[in-house]
């Protein structure tokens, strides 16, 4: 049994067919079919049911297809840790990143990240926090960055900073002057907030007696942003997705409500390689949001939790 040949299982498990396998590995079929007999034939087991039109594994082809993903994970990484050894500072870092920090936030970072990297290139990945949790499961990035509240007890996560969500809108929607906004202040106009926050806001109104005015849920923070700038109504966002030129107390008020908070924070495969361009990249993040204005960070307490620290050490030593 070699890595060519668990390559060749895994693949006609994923494509479903021995023809639509060879395929997407560039071979004939013959060669193919070939491979695998032989695999069976050393194994001492059957590892699929060949009296179907679609591939179906056996009981020992669903364990050998669990460990062959293992395997091969482990080959990818290896591979990828000497590319990323031999290239230094160069290659390529694939990132997530969710909408309401790569407006605004996120393009100061790479900004800051680039300066002295100039062969280092990226490639970016856009999407909700579920959508990118999976997209650090399939390694189709090796770090994303993603907001509370999910669970994902699979992945490693660093906490990064804590922050409200904010209210932003025309300067007659907010007549006081107060800082800070409560709900019952968010009932005189309509409603913007994208589709991540839905839930949250409908139950925090509902439990506190009121019944706001909903105009638009999108599934962009950007989008909220943008039509609450526009006059369309009050936009809900977290603090980092609002620019700076709507920063002002009259346009952008922090909600005085303790659910509307939220956590950015880093996530990636537990056991993975992690390339030196992202751990490089997560620490000056990190120091970033301990710098920037206009946001709560995360307490000295959080930072000092055992869970916390074994998280960041996991991603430390790769």
């Amino acid at each position: 049994m070699d890595i060519r040949q668990l390559t060749y299982f895994a693949a006609v498990v994923n494509e479903g067919t021995m023809t639509a396998a060879a395929k997407s590995l560039h071979i004939s079929q013959p060669p193919l079919s070939t491979q695998i007999r032989l695999l069976e034939q050393e194994l001492g087991c059957t590892l699929f049911n060949r009296d179907t039109r679609h591939i179906q594994l056996t009981d020992a082809g669903r364990i050998l297809y669990q460990r062959a993903c293992v395997i091969l994970d482990m080959v990818s990484s290896v591979r990828n840790e000497m590319a990323d050894i031999q290239a230094g500072s160069a290659g390529t870092l694939r990132l997530g990143v969710v909408s309401s920090i790569c407006g605004y936030v996120f393009p100061e970072w790479l900004r800051r990240f680039c300066g002295s990297r100039k062969k280092l290139k990226f490639e970016l990945y856009e999407g909700n926090t579920y959508q990118l949790l999976e997209q650090v499961r399939s390694n189709q990035v090796e770090l994303a960055f993603v907001r509370t509240p999910f669970s994902a007890p699979d992945l490693g996560c660093v906490r990064l900073r804590d922050e409200p969500l904010c209210a932003v809108g025309r300067p007659g929607f907010f007549p006081d002057a107060d800082n800070a906004v409560r709900l019952s202040g968010l009932t005189r106009a309509p409603l913007i907030f994208y589709r991540r926050w839905e839930q949250i806001l409908t139950d925090a109104f509902r439990k506190a007696g009121l019944r706001p005015s909903l105009f638009c849920v999108s599934d962009d923070a950007r989008t909220t942003v943008g039509m609450a700038e526009s006059g369309f109504g009050i936009g809900i966002v977290p603090r980092s997705a609002v620019p700076e030129k709507l920063a002002a107390p009259n346009v952008c008020r922090v909600i005085d409500c303790p659910e509307f908070h939220s956590r950015i924070c880093a996530v990636y495969r537990k056991g993975m390689y992690v390339s030196s361009a992202a751990r490089q990249f997560l620490d000056q993040v990190r120091a970033e949001c301990r710098r920037q204005p206009g946001v709560l960070p995360v307490s000295s307490a959080e930072r000092a939790a055992p869970v916390q620290k074994t998280a960041e050490k996991r991603f430390e030593n790769g």
